[in-house]
């Protein structure tokens, strides 16, 4: 495998020299799939420099787990969920920032609520409530762990430990979770 050819690379061989933290096979990496992904992204973020930070954290997650994660024989399968958990994490953040500024412009007890302001409020009210419709109909552990994680922002040990389950129970139903928040959405 010569460095000059890297654009014929298949994405097997671009791994291979991946995980052993070759740099110029993970930028053949980004050069490969960032315009996929982002128009996947921006179709359900809309915003593009969202969907740009989006991108930007799923292919700084790809090289940091660049020793954990496994290929078979494309780098689209991975990346692809990878887009799937960062978009929900992004819709869920997105939803306490409204309302946390919502809340903060009713304390200051602001008279002026400007339309932009009244939209993302009704905007995070149904993503909450269908969020929240979602997370009542999973298990109770599942649901326990989400909620935990998620609007409490506990670490998985903290979770563990309150609820005495192993960090392994922990992760495995965080994604649980995010896999049947993924279905109601309908990613592909």
């Amino acid at each position: 495998m010569e460095s000059e050819n890297i654009k014929e690379w298949t994405d097997v061989e671009l791994f291979v020299k991946l995980r052993e933290g070759d740099s110029y096979s993970f930028t053949e990496i980004v050069n490969r799939y960032s315009d996929r992904l982002f128009r996947i992204i921006q179709k359900r973020v809309s915003d593009k420099d969202d969907s740009q930070d989006i991108l930007q954290d799923i292919f700084i997650s790809l090289w940091r787990r660049r020793q954990d994660i496994h290929i078979v024989d494309s780098f689209f399968p991975y990346l692809s969920k990878a887009v799937q958990y960062e978009v929900i994490d992004f819709m869920v953040k997105k939803d306490k920032k409204i309302k946390r500024e919502f809340l903060l412009a009713e304390k200051s007890d602001l008279d002026i609520c400007t339309t932009d302001h009244f939209e993302d409020k009704i905007h995070a009210d149904e993503l909450d409530n269908l969020i929240t419709g979602e997370v009542d109909r999973m298990p109770k552990t599942m649901k326990a762990v989400f909620t935990l994680s998620r609007k409490h922002a506990l670490s998985i040990q903290e979770i563990a430990t309150q609820l005495a389950l192993s960090e392994q129970t922990v992760k495995n139903n965080i994604s649980l979770a995010i896999s049947k928040l993924k279905s109601r959405f309908k990613f592909n």
